[in-house]
């Protein structure tokens, strides 16, 4: 083991790549508000030369593409020494890779944006990947410093300062402002600033009327929601004494920079788009995403420590630190610690980690559909009642299996079975759940997405976890259908219809759901039996399972390439499907052969990865082709 480190040239490398990264950012608003983004019409030369003449303003474009590569070299050094201390800074590794790829995707979207002529949606992607990669490099360092010793010792003295509940709330209020980023970018390219001057709404109180006015308002909403989710952020902290004062002084900040963000994005229409309030608006945009994800981060950290004598790097410290006084006494939870346990309870009940695969393919489904992107609200309206509908579905599951989850180690600790939530109280809350999922998509997107997510709801519950979960070990071929409903949910939320498109995706999901499910029932046949489920591998034993495993993902090969045939699908999509296919077949085959947990983890967990990038996939191949 090594000695413990300071790590002050990863510490170097890595405030100045994040810094890099945030002034790249802010140049290129500049680069937007001076009209400079076509200026170099070619990729990856500008104006057919490595050096053009620098006249303004193409060197405000060319200034900003030289930065590019300079990113990369600092992120390459960042990743160097990352690697170096590989072993004492996992973490820091691990994010490390995300920058590489990050950056190497955002060179790959640039070009993307000029091969596009600046077009609103590649202008948005460009500003959303350009905020991540700042995100994650300040991530790395910040995660450098924390683990140094001093720091470590430091927090041992502490209480625990962390709460599941402020990570989940703190995520929400992430991915929010990464929304806003991206409408933020969406307006800008569509020249729809002004399209609205004046507040709450487009015009005071009444709503948008044109296509420019619902862009501004997609950003609107989403800046309102993050705000909403910050200023909750804060009350939780300020009710929560166990927090650290670190976390609790990361909340505060983050409610000190959503006023100035709200004020500034005010003052920018007041002023009729001043330039230095669009650029300060935006990178204040960028600083509130990255210190949300901070915030994440740094909740989902102290709970995973638990070991005093452990960094947060996983550094061992063999000399603990030796505290001054002893470790302060319990603190008796407050009412409002009590609320917030009650709320991430129920938050449990909707099983969030299945939640965000439905909402997955329900929003890529749109983008298939529409070619693009969707307006934002009918985004927005549409993942809010497909999150309504997937949380209903859950919480009647757990209410119905309730007995058996009680008897096995992966759902024991659920509310219900552990005693934190009664039962008839999980039943009322997942039907009105599901009663307000068909209210919400009926009257804000149009009464076949209400329906057909019903539709799942009610096939989830009556057919797969009342009927089929008990009584044969052919629950999850025919229940996967439930799954499978999403994918028509958001095609009917864009289109008012449905097609042979819709289908098949329906179709694929279908068919992926065996071999996905069943990796997972190979690992846990046991409890299965013990329980008395009839899952596939717990009836007809490993060898039948891997036989279907093998069946199922051949099966799932042919519908997915079958796409291009009948020309619903181009070329980008055959090539990506194909790498994902075999990827797909070589972990079906290595389950059927070498039959370990290892390899049946892997698959059942690289399938949700296959599935998303799939319907990526998908996604890019229609991008600006047209929709349904």
């Amino acid at each position: 083991m090594r000695p413990l480190q300071n790590y002050t040239a990863l510490k170097i490398t890595g405030v100045v790549a994040a810094t890099f990264a945030f002034a790249l950012v802010g140049w290129g608003a500049i680069v937007r508000i001076n009209g400079a983004g076509m200026t170099c019409p070619d990729w990856p030369k500008c104006r057919g030369a490595w050096l053009p003449n620098l006249n303004d303003p193409v060197v405000y474009e060319f200034s900003h593409r030289v930065g590019a590569p300079v990113l990369t070299l600092l992120i390459a050094a960042t990743f160097a020494l990352a690697f170096r201390y590989r072993r004492e800074l996992p973490q820091v590794m691990q994010l490390a890779w995300a920058a590489l790829a990050l950056v190497v995707v955002q060179i790959v979207v640039g070009a993307l944006t000029i091969r596009y002529a600046n077009n609103p949606p590649s202008v948005a992607v460009h500003l959303v990947v350009g905020v991540a990669t700042f995100t994650t490099l300040a991530l790395l360092a910040y995660s450098v410093f924390a683990s140094l010793p001093s720091r470590a010792a430091e927090r041992s003295a502490l209480p625990r300062g962390g709460s599941p509940i402020i990570a989940r709330i703190a995520l929400l209020g992430a991915v929010l402002a990464f929304v806003a980023i991206f409408a933020g970018g969406y307006m800008s390219a569509s020249h729809a600033g002004l399209a609205c001057v004046r507040f709450p709404l487009c015009n005071g109180w009444q709503p948008a009327q044109n296509s420019l006015q619902h862009i501004h308002m997609n950003h609107r909403i989403a800046a309102y929601a993050t705000s909403v989710i910050v200023l909750m952020l804060a009350i939780a902290g300020a009710s929560n004494a166990t927090l650290s004062r670190e976390l609790r002084a990361l909340l505060w900040i983050a409610l000190l920079i959503v006023v100035a963000q709200v004020a500034l994005g005010a003052l920018t229409v007041v002023s009729g788009l001043a330039p230095i309030l669009r650029i300060t608006h935006e990178a204040n945009g960028a600083l509130l995403a990255a210190l949300l994800t901070l915030i994440t981060y740094r909740a989902l950290r102290s709970q995973a420590v638990t070991d005093p004598t452990r960094s947060v790097g996983s550094v061992v410290n063999p000399r603990p630190h030796k505290l001054e006084s002893p470790l302060p006494k319990a603190i008796e939870p407050t009412l409002a610690n009590k609320i917030w346990s009650v709320f991430g309870n129920y938050v449990a009940l909707t099983k969030l980690n299945v939640m965000s695969l439905l909402l997955f393919t329900t929003l890529t489904a749109m983008m298939i559909a529409a070619g693009g992107f969707p307006s934002l609200s009918l985004i927005l309206w549409t993942l809010l009642g497909g999150a309504l509908a997937s949380a209903s579905s859950a919480a009647i599951n757990m209410y119905w299996d309730r007995d058996i989850d009680a008897q096995m180690s992966r759902t024991r600790k659920r509310p219900i079975p552990s005693g934190k939530i009664k039962p008839r109280h999980a039943l009322r809350f997942g039907v009105v759940l599901g009663l307000l999922a068909f209210v919400e998509l009926m009257l804000t997107v149009n009464y076949l997405a209400a329906l057909l997510s019903t539709v799942g709801i009610l096939y989830y519950v009556l057919i797969y976890t009342v009927w089929l979960k008990r009584t044969t070990p052919q629950n999850i071929v025919v229940g996967g259908a439930a799954g499978s409903v999403p994918p028509l949910v958001g095609w009917a939320a864009v289109t008012h219809h449905l097609d042979l498109t819709a289908l098949l995706l329906f179709l694929i999901i279908f068919v992926w759901t065996p071999p996905h499910f069943w990796s997972l029932a190979l690992m846990k046949k046991e409890e299965y039996a013990r329980v008395g489920i009839p899952m596939l591998p717990a009836v007809r034993g490993e060898a039948v399972t891997k036989r279907h495993i093998i069946v199922y993902s051949i099966i799932l090969v042919l519908v997915t390439v079958l796409m291009v045939p009948l020309h619903l699908m181009g070329l980008t999509y055959l090539i990506c499907a194909i790498v994902l296919d075999g990827l797909f077949m070589a972990g079906a085959l290595w389950v059927a052969i070498a039959g370990t947990k290892k390899s049946e983890g892997t698959m059942y967990r690289f399938s949700m990865l296959y599935l998303a990038l799939l319907f990526s996939a998908m996604v890019i191949d229609r991008f600006g082709r047209g929709g349904a």
